[in-house]
C-alpha cells in the first residue's frame, strides 16, 4: 500500500529519499567538485589519470546495480539496499585525507561508487513504487531536483573553503563526512514499500523488445556523455586558478535544478520520449558551444546547457522505464538501466579523458558528439515503448 501523506506535493516516501539525495549529493559533490583540483595540485596527473579513476570505479559500480536490483525485487525490500549504500558511500570521504597517489583514490571511489551501485536501482525502485503512475515524472523530477540543488550548494562550500583556506582539502573532505551521516541518518523517516508477485513468479520474465532496445540506447547515449568533471578542465585551458572549479561545477547544477521538475512534469503529461530528446539536443549545443571558443562565457554556457541536458534526461529517462515493467520487475529494471548508463559513462569517462589529454579537447568532445547523435537515432528508431500518459 502506497502512503497517503503527501508532503510539498509529492508522496512522503519521495519528499525523504529527496531529501536525502540533497544532503549526500551536498556532501559528495563537495568531494567530487574539487578531484580536478586535488589531481593537479596534490597527485600531480591530469586528465587521462582522472579518466581512467572514474572509469574503475563506474565499472564496480554497474555490476553491483544489475545485482542490488534483482536482489531487492526477490526480497521485496529496498530500504535496506538504500541505507547501506548511502553508508558506505559516506564512509569513504574522511579517507581522502590520507590519499597520496592515484591509486589509494582509485580504492576510495571504488568503494564509494559500489554503495552508490547497492543503494540506485532499490531507490528508485522505491521511488516509482511509492508514487501514482500518473506522478512518475513528477516525483523523479522532484528527486533529481533535490539531488542537484545538494549539487550546487556543495561545490559552493567546497569554494567557499579552498578560497578561505587555498589547499585545505582536509577541511573539504571532513566537512563532507559530517554532511553525510546526517543524510543517512534521515533514511529513518523512509517506510518500505512492499509488492505483490505477480502471476506466482519472481522476477521470472524476460525483457521485452522495446526495453532492450530502450536500455540499448541509453548506453549508446551514454558513451557519449562526457563526464562534467572533465568538461571542467577547460578552467585549465583558460587558465583560471584550481579553486574556482568547484563554482564552475555549481553552474552546471543551476539549470540541473531548475529545469528538473518541469521537466518532469511535462513528461507526465505529454510523453517522456521527445523530452528525453529534446535532453540531448541541449547536451550538443552544449558541446557546439564549447568547442567555437575558448573563453570565459562560452564554457559557462556549456555548463548550463549541459545541466539542462541533464534535467531532461536524467529522472525523465527513469521514469520512462517505470511504465515499460511491472513493479514486482522494477528493482531489476532500474538495475539494468542504471548499468547501462554507467558502463556507458565508464567507455566516455576513460575515452574522453585519454582523448581530452593527446588529442585535445576539441577532439574529445567531437567524438562524443557523434556518440550522441548515433545513441538518439537508436532511442527514436526503436520506438517510445509506451502509450501517452494521461494528463
Amino acid at each position: 500500500m502506497q502512503p497517503k501523506k503527501r508532503i510539498l506535493g509529492v508522496e512522503r516516501n519521495v519528499f525523504f529519499l529527496g531529501l536525502t539525495s540533497f544532503l549526500n549529493d551536498f556532501s559528495s559533490e563537495m568531494v567530487f567538485s574539487v578531484m580536478p583540483a586535488f589531481f593537479i595540485s596534490v597527485l600531480k596527473t591530469g586528465a587521462a589519470s582522472l579518466g581512467l579513476v572514474e572509469g574503475i570505479a563506474e565499472a564496480g559500480a554497474n555490476l553491483m546495480k544489475i545485482y542490488s536490483g534483482r536482489a531487492s525485487d526477490l526480497l521485496k525490500k529496498r530500504k535496506v539496499f538504500a541505507v547501506v549504500g548511502y553508508a558506505i558511500s559516506v564512509a569513504t570521504r574522511p579517507f581522502y585525507i590520507f590519499a597520496g597517489s592515484v591509486g589509494v583514490v582509485i580504492g576510495l571511489r571504488l568503494t564509494d561508487r559500489i554503495g552508490k551501485g547497492l543503494r540506485d536501482a532499490p531507490r528508485d525502485a522505491l521511488i516509482a513504487l511509492s508514487s501514482p503512475r500518473e506522478e512518475s515524472g513528477l516525483s523523479f523530477g522532484y528527486h533529481r531536483a533535490m539531488d542537484t540543488v545538494g549539487g550546487i550548494l556543495g561545490p559552493l562550500a567546497a569554494f567557499a573553503i579552498l578560497s578561505a583556506f587555498p589547499g585545505a582539502f582536509d577541511a573539504v573532505f571532513l566537512t563532507a563526512f559530517v554532511i553525510g551521516v546526517v543524510a543517512v541518518a534521515s533514511l529513518v523517516f523512509v517506510k518500505e514499500i512492499s509488492t505483490t508477485i505477480i502471476n506466482g513468479k519472481r522476477n521470472g520474465k524476460k525483457l521485452s523488445a522495446k526495453v532492450l532496445t530502450y536500455l540499448f540506447s541509453v548506453f549508446v547515449l551514454s558513451m557519449g556523455t562526457l563526464p562534467v568533471i572533465i568538461i571542467l578542465l577547460k578552467t585549465q585551458d583558460l587558465g583560471l586558478p584550481i579553486a574556482v572549479i568547484p563554482l564552475f561545477y555549481s553552474l552546471y547544477g543551476v539549470t540541473f535544478a531548475l529545469f528538473s521538475l518541469p521537466a518532469g512534469r511535462m513528461a507526465d503529461h505529454i510523453h517522456s520520449a521527445p523530452v528525453i530528446t529534446v535532453g540531448y539536443l541541449f547536451l550538443l549545443a552544449g558541446y557546439t558551444t564549447l568547442t567555437i571558443t575558448d573563453s570565459i562565457g562560452t564554457l559557462i554556457v556549456g555548463l548550463l546547457l549541459m545541466g539542462a541536458f541533464s534535467a531532461f534526461t536524467d529522472g525523465v529517462q527513469r521514469s520512462h522505464l517505470s511504465h515499460l515493467v511491472d513493479d514486482d520487475g522494477k528493482g531489476a529494471g532500474y538495475g539494468y538501466l542504471n548499468a547501462a548508463a554507467g558502463f556507458g559513462a565508464l567507455i566516455a569517462g576513460a575515452t574522453g579523458g585519454y582523448l581530452w589529454q593527446h588529442y585535445g579537447s576539441d577532439v574529445a568532445i567531437k567524438v562524443a558528439g557523434i556518440m550522441v547523435v548515433i545513441g538518439l537515432l537508436i532511442f527514436v528508431i526503436g520506438g517510445d515503448g509506451h502509450e501517452k500518459p494521461r494528463g
